[in-house]
């Protein structure tokens, strides 16, 4: 599976250096690939990554609005004896509005349905939390680049054992695929 989404990524690579013929050449100025600031970008973002020692599959649908953006993201969290569901809607801060690598910061709502895989007669859990973090996009064209993001997740569960909640946090490293629509 990893080498699948290896080969999906590195074509996506090159299919981004036969769009734009610059890329790869020493330019003496930089050039801007990308201007949040002229109006609204909408971003598509497929990516993959893990959450501890499971992987992750996931899309983001987010709208830049200039150095403030808006996200909705659903992911699914492969586990051993159950799966993850993260539903979010975060507000992203660009530190940059244009430019060819824009850093940023997230922080948002989480929804978490956690499903059974292999275990009969337990039930799905939904619990509400928090995600912040941050991340770094890289654009090879005005419409297409990379994302890398790492957050943190924050959420409350019962613990049935001792009738008391626990505080339970999870960490998420993604790469995905950036596509602009102006």
């Amino acid at each position: 599976m990893r080498s699948i989404r290896l080969t999906v990524f590195l074509s996506m690579l090159w299919l981004a250096a036969l769009i734009d013929p610059g890329m790869g050449q020493n330019q003496d100025t930089p050039t801007a690939r990308v201007n949040f600031s002229e109006g609204v970008v909408f971003e598509v973002v497929p990516h993959t990554g893990f959450m501890g020692s499971s992987g992750i599959l996931g899309v983001k649908l987010g709208m830049n609005y200039s150095a403030l953006a808006f996200e909705f993201a659903a992911e699914q969290v492969i586990g051993e004896t159950s799966d993850l569901y993260p539903f979010s809607v975060s507000a992203i801060l660009n530190l940059t509005t244009k430019g060819k690598l824009i850093p940023y910061g997230i922080v948002g709502p989480v929804l978490f349905v956690t499903v059974p895989t292999n275990t009969v007669g337990d039930e799905t859990i939904t619990t509400a939390g928090l995600s912040f973090g941050g991340g770094l996009r890289y654009y090879f064209t005005s419409g297409f680049g990379i994302r890398f993001e790492t957050k943190q997740y924050l959420t409350t569960v019962e613990n049935k054992r001792d009738n008391r909640e626990e505080i339970i946090i999870f960490q998420e490293f993604s790469l995905g695929v950036s596509f602009l629509f102006y």
